[in-house]
């Protein structure tokens, strides 16, 4: 068996790994590289914006869909399962008095209708067939009443026609959504871009700022060596430690710029992890051609 000094050691050597290991962890921070496809592509997918205009191209093509329903025949089922009343009334006597009588009856129906709508003139034609049910539960009676069919026709004299007008709006304001859709995706790949070329340029100023503090950092160390031998004098080497605070606050300044503008694109293209973003820059930027005829025609 193990004694207490080599379960020391194993102790010791676990907790060493553990040390050692946890601290390789906290300096490796996870890095997302993110192309300007990839970003204009989560951004259709995972954007607010984005899921907006899909709900509202959901919203009109329902809407659509409606719309033609209404020139199809319509099925419909109605009825009172049931009507139950239970209460006191007062009913008069041959010789005048009044007599208070329980009465406790229900009334059921069941409408079954099929209407078909005449979209030149608005009016609506219809097929309804209908069953009645009375109870008198004091008296132990029931009654039934029937109608087969009844057909007639249902047609406003001087009133709006909604159907005509349905027809000429309807496929107009559905075309009109779709566009609007093609529209809010471009709209929203434009500022997928613009945000991503904005973090870029961020990410370059933060790498430029980084550069030049290590070179006046570099310069400053040069200088202390010349100070001490006296090859410059004080005042010089404040001036290249001021210069070097600026580099630092201009780093800092940087950084924040970089985070801020990180945020924004973050928030807007719907990323959720918690890599830090590592935009590559577009090798090939292609050349954009407009066609003035198909401009006009498009516009």
């Amino acid at each position: 068996m193990p004694t207490q000094r080599t379960m020391k050691k194993l102790f010791c050597c676990w907790l060493l790994n553990l040390v050692c290991w946890s601290a390789t962890a906290q300096n490796y921070e996870t890095v997302k590289l993110l192309t300007l496809p990839n970003a204009i592509k989560l951004a259709l997918q995972e954007a607010a914006v984005a899921k907006q205009a899909l709900a509202e191209r959901e919203n009109s093509y329902w809407q659509w869909r409606t719309y033609k329903a209404n020139y199809r025949p319509q099925l419909s089922l109605s009825g009172t399962l049931p009507d139950f009343n239970r209460a006191i009334s007062s009913v008069i006597q041959p010789d005048g008095t009044t007599a208070f009588r329980q009465v406790a009856i229900n009334n059921s129906s069941l409408n079954l209708s099929l209407s078909q709508g005449i979209g030149l003139t608005g009016g609506e034609i219809f097929v309804t067939s209908q069953v009645q049910r009375f109870d008198d539960f004091d008296r132990n009676q029931k009654s039934y009443n029937s109608n087969p069919a009844i057909i007639g026709i249902s047609q406003p004299l001087w009133g709006y026609n909604a159907l005509a007008w349905n027809k000429k709006i309807e496929p107009l304001r559905y075309e009109e959504s779709q566009k609007q859709y093609l529209e809010d995706r471009e709209t929203i790949s434009l500022l997928a871009t613009r945000y991503f070329f904005d973090l870029l340029l961020e990410q370059v100023n933060t790498a430029i700022a980084a550069r030049n503090m290590a070179n006046n950092e570099a310069i400053y160390k040069i200088a202390e060596e010349k100070y001490r031998l006296g090859k410059i004098s004080k005042n010089d080497l404040l001036q290249l430690q001021l210069t070097v605070i600026n580099a630092k606050a201009a780093l800092a300044q940087a950084n924040l710029a970089a985070k801020t503008v990180s945020l924004k694109l973050r928030n807007y293209i719907g990323y959720t992890g918690n890599e830090s973003l590592e935009l590559v820059m577009p090798r090939n930027v292609p050349t954009l051609q407009i066609e003035k005829e198909l401009a006009l025609a498009e516009a």
